[in-house]
């Protein structure tokens, strides 16, 4: 087994086309507030994009243990899915004479890998497979590469051959690290909510995965759906500012409209796409006051769109949700709705671009 160290590291009409869509709450979640259009009015789109990317840099920095304790138990519910619509672990007919190779992007605190190394030391069969996380922090990377090195120091690997590698890099430019045609499948759990241009990474994708390879990725169902998003949105839509200042950026619910998620994946050339709905239970947030601590502390549009509010809304704010929590769950007598949509789909056989 090995473990390698760091190293450094289109789709513009269909990204012109595609349309936010309103989804009972204005907030820059949705894509561009009032203020966000006028700030970024002058700027170009290269610009744009770095301050989006600076604002996301910045938060997974210093939010990526409040992700990984508040949001982690949540986010690994998905994560079985994930891997079978992604193809692995490979079927047993699979006679491959190279490693099967599997790029977990935005590989975050690293559950994914966790889940898919636990499958491949588990496979009573043999095969080699070539393990790869890329993040743009190196704070979740690091935390990534402990769970993987305690994982593997827990295991005998047996006949298998399982390296895995950990890379710093921008999921919107993976052909700047890999060449086309390198993965078998492409995972993304909750990342794809993070990118400025998405359709960029899904572009991407399509031309590092080999030809039969699959990309699955995972994104918030709606608002009006996933309770404590709506909770909170709901909060500060009633008692606070719905409509500071942030970098622009895009729709963050996008992906959790089925019908949106399929098309684009058609429009960009794969096949075999589908969405498919994960139910979640937010099982680890008890009261109202720890989903505010969450939220403001574990995410980056959310907390920037909490932070920027006045002393005098964040208490009313606080206040909301707690009450709304409450209310929702009949005084902390059952877990959060979180649902979420997984879409996936698979590169022809027959070209490549």
């Amino acid at each position: 087994m090995m473990i390698n160290a760091f190293s450094h590291m289109s789709v513009a009409a269909a990204a012109a086309a595609r349309r936010h869509r309103s989804i009972n709450f204005i907030s820059p979640l949705m894509g561009r507030s009032p203020s966000a259009m006028l700030m970024s009015s002058g700027l170009s789109e290269e610009e744009k994009h770095e301050r989006f990317l600076l604002m996301e840099h910045e938060n997974w920095e210093e939010g990526f243990e409040a992700y990984d304790n508040g949001f982690g138990p949540l986010t690994q519910q998905t994560i079985p899915t994930l891997l079978s619509k992604a193809g692995f672990p490979p079927s047993k007919d699979d006679k491959r004479g190279y490693p099967y190779a599997l790029l977990d992007v935005a590989t975050g605190p690293g559950f994914v890998l966790t889940a898919a190394l636990d499958q491949a030391l588990k496979s009573p069969r043999e095969f080699d497979v070539q393990f790869t996380g890329l993040d743009i922090t190196q704070n979740f990377l690091s935390l990534a590469k402990q769970r993987v090195e305690a994982q593997l120091s827990q295991h005998k690997v047996g006949s298998n051959q399982i390296n895995v590698q950990f890379i710093v890099g921008n999921a919107e430019k993976l052909s700047m690290k890999f060449p086309k045609n390198t993965f078998d499948s492409i995972v993304c759990n909750f990342g794809i909510l993070h990118f400025f241009s998405p359709d960029d990474f899904l572009s991407e994708a399509y031309r590092v995965l080999r030809p039969g390879g699959k990309v699955s990725f995972s994104a918030w169902a709606p608002p009006s759906r996933t309770e404590g998003f709506g909770i909170t949105l709901q909060s500060v839509a009633e008692v606070g500012n719905p409509n500071v200042d942030l970098p622009e950026g895009p729709d963050f619910f996008r992906f959790g409209n089925a019908d949106e998620a399929m098309m684009t994946m058609q429009t960009l050339g794969f096949e075999n796409v589908e969405s498919v709905e994960s139910e979640m239970k937010w099982n680890n947030v008890k009261d109202g006051q720890m989903l505010y601590d969450v939220l403001s502390n574990g995410t980056v549009r959310t907390k920037e769109l909490l932070r920027r509010q006045s002393a005098e809304q964040t208490e009313a704010i606080k206040s909301l949700v707690a009450k709304k929590y409450n209310e929702l769950t009949n005084g902390a007598t059952r877990p959060l709705n979180m649902p979420a949509v997984v879409t996936s789909g698979q590169k022809p056989n027959s070209h490549s671009k």
